[in-house]
């Protein structure tokens, strides 16, 4: 076996490592995200559990490349920085958008997502928290809840 298939092979064992001990976790994939935002209200403004910050965009994941972040903080609109809220239709919008695309990982590579990539909610660069699930609280607010990965 050369290095290059040694290493496809330990890439794999690990994979599968990962994916097992996060079948065992209340973490959302990506398509669960996206079904779970068409049962939202669509006018709905969209807050965390944890911050006052707006949801923001989607990147690779920090903590792993392969999953994807869904950023909080700073926004943009037509490059144009906003305080304006998120709706639950734009969220969807840019998370339908997500599957099938390839963003690059934070210190380079190409990853590919889909809807079974693993959600988090992280700043760029920084680790984060596991998105488990996504509640209309009324009053005409969704919040994406969240919880620590305490592995």
């Amino acid at each position: 076996m050369d290095n290059s298939a040694f290493g496809d092979f330990l890439m794999a064992a690990v994979d599968k490592e990962i994916a097992a001990e996060f079948a065992q976790k209340p973490i959302k994939v990506l398509g669960e995200v996206i079904l779970m935002l068409e049962t939202q209200p669509q006018g709905n403004v969209v807050k965390l559990d944890f911050t006052e910050d707006t949801p923001a965009d989607f990147n690779s994941y920090r903590g792993y490349y392969k999953d994807l972040a869904m950023e909080y903080g700073d926004r943009y609109v037509n490059g144009k920085p906003t305080n304006e809220p998120v709706t639950v239709a734009e969220l969807l919008s840019r998370a339908q958008l997500c599957d099938g695309r390839t963003f690059t990982g934070y210190k380079g590579g190409d990853f590919p997502m889909s809807r079974k990539t693993l959600m988090w909610v992280a700043q760029y660069g920084m680790t984060g928290r596991m998105l488990t699930d996504i509640k209309d609280e009324g009053d005409g607010v969704t919040r994406i809840i969240t919880q620590e990965d305490d592995d």
